[in-house]
Order: C-alpha cells, then structure tokens, then sequence
C-alpha cells in the first residue's frame, strides 16, 4: 500500500528551481509503501508467526521485482522502525519500502570496498567474513544451513548484529520461498533473544543489496542489518564519524547465543 505521508512522490512533473549553480538540489522524487505483516494489533515483529514474517520477506522480495521493471529507479530500500525510539510514528507493526532514482551513498560505498576487496584478494569480503567468523565462532550469534546471524567486529552500536547468507549472493530478490521461509525463522529466533537480552529494544532493521537491473555480482554479497537503539549519536560521533560502543561484539553475541539457548531448553 502506498504510504500517507510519503518521504518521496513518483511525480515527475515535480522540479526544483536552479538559484545558483553552485548549489544542486533535486525534487523528492522516489516510491514510497507501506508493507502491514499482520492483521491484528501487533508491535513486536517477534510475535509474528514463522508464515508472517516469510510473507514479509517475500513481499519484500516481489515489490524489489516490481520496481525493477521500470528504469526510473535505480535502487530500492527496505526497512522497518519498530518502536518510537528507532523512529516508527505508527506502534502497528509495518515495514517500508523506497525507490529511489539512485543508487544511496552508502551502497555506493559498500559496493566500492567490495570492489577494491575483491581486486586486491581475488574474493567477496562478505563470503570471506563468513568463513572468518564461522572458523573463529566467538562473534556468530546462530546460524541455520543457509543463513548465519553474527555481530559485526566492530559495531556502531551495542548488539548491532548482521544476517547473512552462507553462500554467495549479489541480490537479494533472486532468493526462492524456501530459502525465505528458513530465514524467517532464524530472524524470528534471533528478534525473540533480542528481547530477553535488551527486554525489547526499539531498532531499526534494512536490507543492503545490489541495485536494480545490475548484474549478478562475484564482489557483493546482500545482507541484513539490525541496530538495536541501545545509544544515541551525540556529539562525537557526528562530528568525527566515529561510533563509541561499549559493549564488545563478542559478549553481545555471547548473551543473545545464552538466550537462545534458553527459549530452545
């Protein structure tokens, strides 16, 4: 469904008036929805049974398809703001979805590194994390035979934690239903130690993958991010760039690792 109050508008009639050269501006030109995973009441995307939440991804997947037959856009952002803190205006569980005419600064960044990565090492610095932090172990929260949740080296937040496929892959709506409905799962799992670890912090959670129309990648590798509001940005961090974060990756993934193991006992 379409969002009510959009951030952007498909109206290409929509311009912005050139003042001076020197400052560039374009119109908030763009596609947002809204994506409802539920019909009754519900603010914890936890609570969602496993054939809602795949629904979800699968909706999200669908909509990527969609938008990628019209060359007006370039990139699609999902995302989803559970609780006031993380930024949700609505406490009804909802997601959202943006086309944007280009591709986002930072996925031209993660898409350059990766280049660079795979130039100088001959490999995805995604599928070399994996196997990285699958040999070490300390970081990996969980893991199914596909998919692998960790807490990144080093976090912008406490508990942030990234989800990820084992094996190699660019975009993200080229995964098939069964591969969705066993990440739903992990996902479920991993929002429910969540809550006991943080008793059911607000976060923000968004899919990096490959923009529009691009070829399959050997560089890039689609992934999810979920960043619990555990802190805010101050001062600091805004002016230099730099995250404080005060609670290592490795007692992060050792408490929500306890957690799960517990709710499965």
């Amino acid at each position: 469904m379409l969002n009510k109050y959009p951030a952007l508008r498909p109206d290409m009639s929509a311009t912005m008036p050139r003042i001076d050269p020197f400052f560039v501006a374009r119109p908030g030109f763009g596609a947002h929805e809204v994506v409802i995973p539920c019909k009754l009441h519900e603010t914890n995307p936890a609570n969602l049974t496993p054939v809602q939440y795949a629904n979800l991804l699968v909706a999200y997947r669908e909509r990527i398809r969609a938008f990628s037959q019209n060359d007006l856009w370039q990139y699609v952002q999902l995302f989803q703001n559970v609780g006031a803190e993380a930024g949700a205006s609505l406490a009804h569980l909802h997601a959202q979805i943006i086309a944007l005419p280009m591709v986002p600064d930072a996925i031209v960044a993660e898409l350059s590194f990766a280049a660079k990565h795979h130039a100088e090492h001959g490999r995805c610095v995604y599928c070399e994390l994996v196997e990285k932090e699958g040999q070490s172990r300390t970081r990996i929260i969980c893991e199914t035979e596909h998919f692998v949740a960790l807490c990144p080296f080093a976090p912008r937040f406490a508990y942030e934690f990234w989800v990820m496929p084992k094996y190699h892959a660019s975009h993200y709506e080229q995964t098939g239903d069964v591969l969705l409905h066993e990440l739903a799962e992990l996902m479920l799992n991993l929002l429910a130690a969540l809550d006991v670890v943080l008793a059911e912090p607000a976060f923000n959670s968004f899919l990096h993958t490959s923009p529009l129309r691009t070829n399959a990648s050997s560089q890039y590798h689609w992934h999810w991010e979920f960043i619990p509001r555990t802190a805010r940005a101050a001062g600091f961090e805004w002016g230099s760039g730099c995250f404080l974060n005060t609670v290592p990756p490795e007692q992060a993934a050792e408490e929500m690792r306890a957690a799960l193991t517990n709710r499965r006992s």
